[in-house]
């Protein structure tokens, strides 16, 4: 069974088709279908069930996606083991939450790209609902994420920071006025969010009638729409920093805070690359 043929394999899952498949990897048509056909003779079983354009795993084609996940990340880790020289070179993925990326990120990738010119990063958004599952299946190798807690005997959870929320509307917003707050939209992220969460069970708790929500697929979006007098939101105050010293918004210390996590399998060899990442991000935390 060759690496190739397993990199076709998942190729082919992830990407969602054969030909799909090939233009990723720069392969003709041909060459995808002949790397399946030596995994489907070698197991003697097939991987796909064909249903029109449609490619959809059989059981062994699933079964397969398990173990070969796990056998590139073996032999990833070989390849990093053996590098040039102990130069250190391969790839990592990396979950990570968009206000982490956009806000506490940039100095880390900075230093480290510039330490490891040969490791290439893959970036993720976190899903609240799937980063276990993306953990556990080898599709990330570090997951960084805000919440309250996270309980997973599994998933090693390093608390990085402590992250102070804010309550936030616009300027010309009374704070103090129920009827201002029952006129406002509720500004949200996306489903299973933490700071969505905060906010709902903030308008719950309040019982002061806020009917609408508008849901965002960006912090950025999230504080222009604050600005324009659109509605009120919460979110760590280190992503509107700016806005309050330019007043161009309002906000109050939210009561409540969450904390930034560094999680990563339990059990799982942790390459070189991930290791040096991890303490570049330790060691960059010290001073948030």
């Amino acid at each position: 069974m060759e690496i190739r043929h397993l990199v076709t394999f998942i190729a082919i899952v992830e990407l969602g088709g054969f030909t799909k498949a090939a233009n990723h990897l720069g392969y003709a048509q041909s060459t995808i279908t002949s790397h399946i056909k030596a995994l489907e003779t070698e197991l003697g079983r097939p991987l796909f069930d064909r249903i029109g354009k449609q490619v959809i795993l059989t059981e062994v084609g699933k079964k397969l996606m398990l173990h070969a996940k796990k056998m590139l990340e073996i032999y990833d880790g070989i390849k990093e083991v053996t590098s040039m020289e102990g130069e250190i070179s391969g790839h990592i993925t990396i979950t990570i939450a968009e206000y982490l990326l956009l806000y506490r990120f940039p100095p880390i990738f900075e230093e480290f790209k510039r330490k490891y010119p040969h490791v290439s990063i893959e970036w993720h958004h976190v899903d609240p609902l799937t980063f276990r599952e993306e953990l556990s299946n080898g599709s990330t190798d570090l997951v960084f994420m805000l919440s309250k807690q996270v309980n997973n005997s599994n998933i090693y959870c390093e608390t990085i920071v402590e992250e102070h929320m804010m309550f936030l509307y616009p300027n010309d917003f009374n704070i103090n006025n129920q009827l201002d707050l029952k006129k406002s939209s509720l500004l949200v992220t996306n489903k299973g969010c933490s700071y969505r969460t905060l906010l709902e069970q903030f308008v719950e708790k309040s019982n002061i009638g806020i009917q609408s929500s508008i849901e965002f697929w960006s912090i950025e979006s999230v504080k222009q729409s604050i600005i324009s007098g659109l509605g009120v939101s919460i979110l760590p105050r280190i992503t509107v920093e700016k806005e309050l010293r330019d007043h161009k918004l309002k906000g109050e210390t939210y009561e409540e805070t969450l904390f930034t996590f560094m999680l990563y399998p339990r059990n799982k060899w942790l390459s070189p690359a991930v290791t040096e990442f991890i303490h570049i991000v330790r060691k960059n935390a010290q001073f948030w």
